[in-house]
């Protein structure tokens, strides 16, 4: 099977780039999440880790 996939593979002008633009877009979004997730208020983060066990009425959807 691989060998069917590779033979395609080899036709598709500039395939060895795709491996890289890839890890490329992964790092920039996983540093872009990062970023984000560090600027958050304290406090938001505190209300959003208690969600889950938070049993208030209007929590339930």
């Amino acid at each position: 099977m691989s060998k069917i996939i590779k033979q395609y593979a080899d036709q598709i002008a500039g395939i060895e780039w795709y491996p890289v633009a890839s890890l490329i877009i992964f790092t920039l979004f996983f540093a872009g999440v990062l970023m984000y997730v560090k600027r958050l208020p304290n406090e938001e983060v505190s209300e959003l880790s208690n969600l889950p066990l938070d049993l208030s009425e209007d929590n339930k959807h």
